[in-house]
């Protein structure tokens, strides 16, 4: 039998036990077991059941193999015997509330009947609660108390006047969002609550822009500030989610948690190595943020002289790095020629070849008809271009304002109007 446990998002495997005799599995260790959900799981990596580890942690639990849940008990463990009671009555009202759905799928909704059969299915509801509040109010000091209180919903109450925020629901609901759940409890962590609240917290409450990111991140990571393994896994669970971010920018928050967190503060358990690589790619990262200087480029041009984009007297420039070679990037040239020559906004564009082969690249041009600034990036009296933009693959594409400063990066060809249209309104 292994034995189990929630580590944020993921359930990572903490022992495993062969059978003394039929039936009966035995975990010991010399060190105690960090608080939380445990679960006990078979060689075939089915769920067998859940329990809790807290301070006590000698006890036993037994079972039989016709209803693994239902026939639960505990022994030598309170906090286990109330966790089953409570898996075992909220299992015969999750079966009521299941067949009173059922029928209410059957029942038409304008009728008397569909009102009865709602009626009844929020009463259940307000049992289950008013169950697990008892448990709160009378034993605030076992976890299963500050589990029951983690999973409580946050409340919006009825304002006695129309607010003149017409967001009052919204701003009360993340302002309140975290009332009932310690982030600082590394208890938490090890049931399945802690990733789902941050990822709900980060994904609905929080504005989408590095900025809005940045704020909520430093706030959470206070929070999480009690415990070290808390802090620990919020670090990463962040790196993981901005080291190759869903949005164009947030490379802002990734260089963020890097210099405040791994630099400054070396967040626990983290070597001197992997710091070393996290930093080395903020580095690279730093320079080509949005808002940022773009790094000149003096490259090649078809003529044989040196060329930098900071000679171009155009509202905007478009760099845009490509391979002959790379069929999107000949797609993407294609789409390119269009909004070049229907031109309603001033722009230029600067297009960096990352080919050694001068020849191929000039019978490139003039086959493609690229009738813009062609330059050739291994040509190149400043710094590697690779380097200098993270170039590992093509196409790229990065947008310049009339101060050369990066407002955009990574766009398709199709989306360059469109974001420049939304830029010139919005300034």
């Amino acid at each position: 039998m292994y034995l189990t446990t929630y580590f944020g998002d993921k359930v990572i495997l903490v022992d495993t036990a062969y059978a003394r005799k039929p039936g009966v599995f035995e975990f010991t260790g010399r060190d105690k077991l960090q608080g939380g959900i445990y679960m006990a799981v078979s060689t075939a990596k089915n769920k067998l059941f859940e329990f809790i580890v807290n301070k006590n942690q000698d006890f036993g639990i037994s079972t039989d193999t016709t209803s693994y849940i239902g026939h639960l008990k505990a022994k030598g463990s309170e906090e286990n015997k109330l966790f089953f009671d409570y898996l075992h009555f909220t299992e015969n009202e999750y079966l009521a509330i299941s067949a009173l759905q059922d029928s209410l799928r059957k029942t038409d909704p304008h009728s008397p009947r569909y009102d009865l059969i709602k009626k009844k299915i929020d009463s259940i509801n307000q049992v289950v609660s008013a169950y697990k509040m008892n448990l709160i109010n009378s034993m605030p000091n076992l976890f299963i108390a500050t589990l029951f209180e983690a999973m409580r919903e946050v409340k919006i109450p009825q304002p006695e006047n129309p607010p003149a925020d017409s967001a009052f629901a919204y701003h009360y609901y993340k302002s309140h969002f975290w009332d009932h759940f310690n982030l600082s409890d590394p208890r938490l962590l090890h049931t399945p609550l802690y990733s789902r609240k941050v990822n709900e917290y980060m994904d609905h409450l929080v504005y989408v822009h590095p900025d809005s990111a940045i704020v909520a991140v430093d706030y959470l990571m206070d929070k999480a500030g009690g415990d070290s393994i808390t802090v620990t896994w919020m670090a990463w669970e962040f790196i993981s989610r901005y080291q190759d971010p869903k949005y164009m920018g947030f490379d802002k928050v990734f260089v963020h948690l890097v210099d405040k967190y791994f630099v400054e503060k070396n967040v626990t358990g983290t070597t001197p190595s992997v710091i070393e690589q996290l930093k080395k790619r903020a580095d690279v990262l730093r320079p080509i943020l949005l808002g940022k200087p773009a790094p000149n480029l003096i490259v090649l041009d078809t003529a044989g002289s040196y060329y930098s984009f900071l000679n171009l007297k155009n509202k905007y420039i478009l760099l845009f790095f490509w391979d002959y070679d790379c069929s999107v990037c000949k797609r993407e040239i294609v789409e390119l020629k269009k909004i070049y020559k229907d031109r309603k906004i001033d722009f230029e564009v600067f297009a960096v070849s990352v080919n050694s082969n001068l020849d191929k690249w000039k019978e490139t041009i003039r086959e493609r008809g690229m009738d813009w600034v062609n330059v050739n990036g291994t040509r190149s009296v400043t710094q590697d271009f690779h380097d200098l933009y993270d170039i590992h693959g093509t196409p790229a594409l990065f947008i310049l304002d009339e101060n050369r400063n990066i407002i955009a990066k990574h766009l398709s060809v199709k989306q360059v109007i469109p974001f420049l249209e939304r830029y010139e309104t919005d300034k």
